[in-house]
Order: C-alpha cells, then sequence, then structure tokens
C-alpha cells in the first residue's frame, strides 16, 4: 500500500500499510535494559531535556514513568530526576490514589517533591485531556521549576503536552516534530530522516496536533499564538500562561 502524505506543503511517498506499521512497532517494544544494549539510561528511560526555542536549559524535562514498574525504567527515572533537581512532576497518567499505591512510590525522590496527577487519558481531543491538561498548567503556574512531565513511557501523553509547551514558547513546526520523534528512536530504533520516521511523524504529531491546537497544519503559522488559544479555550487564564513562559525560558 502506498500512501501519500504532506509534509510542509510538499508530498511524498512511504511503502507502508499503517496497521502493519503499528504490529510492527508493538513487536519492537523491548522491557528490560537487556533489550536495549544500544542506548545509554537516558535514552533508556526516554529522559531527555526539551530545549527547543524559548525553553532554557534545565527548565523542562521528559520522561517515562518514574513509579510505575516497566523494565527498572521507573529507578533509573527517578534516579536521573533525583540528578536534574526536579522539583515539580507532572504525572499525566495515574490518578493519586493510583500513584500511591505504585510498590516504589514511598521510596522514590519522586515522592519528596510536588506532584500533580491529572490522568488526561489518551484521546487527545477529549473533555478529560483538557481538564487534565489545564489543571497541569495552572500547577506548573504556581510551582518551581525544573518540570518533568511523564505518562507511562513519556511517548503520547507527555508528547502532545510538552508539544503544547513548545509550541508557547516559541518552537519551529520542526522542531515540534524532532522531540516528539525522539521517543521513536528510544523505543522502537526509527531513526531520524528515515521513511519510517517521517511516515510515523505523519501519522503521529504533525496529523493529531494540528487537531488539538483547533488548525489545519502546524506548518506556515504562529504556534504560539495557536497554543495560547489553546490554553484559554479550555480555561487557563492569561496570567497562569504567562507564568509558565516565564518560568520556562
Amino acid at each position: 500500500m502506498c500512501v501519500f502524505v504532506q509534509k510542509n506543503d510538499r508530498a511524498f511517498s512511504a511503502e507502508f500499510n499503517i496497521k502493519e506499521f503499528y504490529k510492527s512497532l508493538s513487536k519492537r517494544l523491548g522491557r528490560t535494559r537487556a533489550d536495549y544494549p544500544d542506548l545509554n539510561d537516558k535514552e533508556f528511560a526516554n529522559f531527555r531535556q526539551v530545549n527547543t526555542t524559548g525553553i532554557s536549559p534545565n527548565k523542562l524535562y521528559r520522561s517515562s514513568s518514574p513509579v510505575k514498574a516497566w523494565g527498572e525504567r521507573e529507578i533509573i527515572a527517578d534516579n536521573l530526576s533525583r540528578t536534574a533537581g526536579i522539583k515539580t512532576f507532572i504525572n499525566l497518567a495515574d490518578t493519586e490514589k493510583n500513584m500511591k499505591a505504585r510498590k516504589i512510590f514511598n521510596n522514590t525522590y519522586y515522592s519528596t517533591q510536588d506532584v500533580i496527577c491529572v490522568n488526561t487519558g489518551l484521546k487527545f481531543h477529549s473533555k478529560q485531556f483538557k481538564e487534565g491538561t489545564a489543571q497541569a498548567i495552572k500547577f506548573m503556574a504556581v510551582n518551581k521549576a525544573p518540570f518533568l512531565v511523564h505518562c507511562d513511557l513519556g511517548k503520547d501523553r507527555a508528547g502532545y503536552f510538552c508539544a503544547l509547551l513548545e509550541c508557547l514558547t516559541g518552537a519551529s513546526a520542526e522542531e515540534v516534530v524532532n522531540d516528539f520523534m525522539v521517543s521513536f528512536y528510544n523505543y522502537f530504533g526509527i531513526e531520524k530522516n528515515s521513511s519510517e520516521y517521517e511516515f510515523a511523524a505523519d501519522n503521529e504529531i504533525r496529523k493529531f496536533l494540528p487537531v488539538i491546537l483547533g488548525v489545519k497544519s502546524i506548518y506556515g503559522i504562529n504556534l504560539s499564538d495557536a497554543a495560547e488559544r489553546y490554553f484559554l479555550n479550555i480555561g487557563v487564564s492569561e496570567n497562569e500562561i504567562n507564568a509558565v513562559r516565564n518560568k520556562l525560558k
């Protein structure tokens, strides 16, 4: 099956069947450290700084969960959070009850810092996602950086939440895409500039971020204005938006 997609007003083709492509990704997803011998600990835990335009070093991080058991990623993510001096955690996957029920929770660095659980769900245009996102932004506005955003794998929910922050603070569309797609290398070995990379980017961030923002494309528009409109529409105040901008710059 030849799927034609549109990237920044240029058409290209990728020889992938979408169902088979995602089926192959599920088979590539390893669980233990031994499954990823070529990755360092940060890559294995999908732990990284967000360094797009408008976000200063040591302000915003993203990661797999530091508390949910997943092949010891949680232990590595918690230790890396301690090293980075994370002050505020945004948990997009759990309720507070579920988080505190995690076996390692009480023995983590994570448990000693400020944490909000918003459980946004995986439907990125849903009321649940919007309400959770608004709660998280409001929490960031009154708490200290460095921030760490996570879900379970730190790939989808964390990816879109960070993409919104990147847009707000002045990142270009390609910066947003590139940061989002690092997770596809860390989990599936998808290399940048490969046909797999472009296919995944078109069927993930380039497809769903416009839906979240309510725009036709993330290219050729002012992403900062679009993100600000989004946050205002879901109930975040202008003062809270500016507070988050200032904490990240």
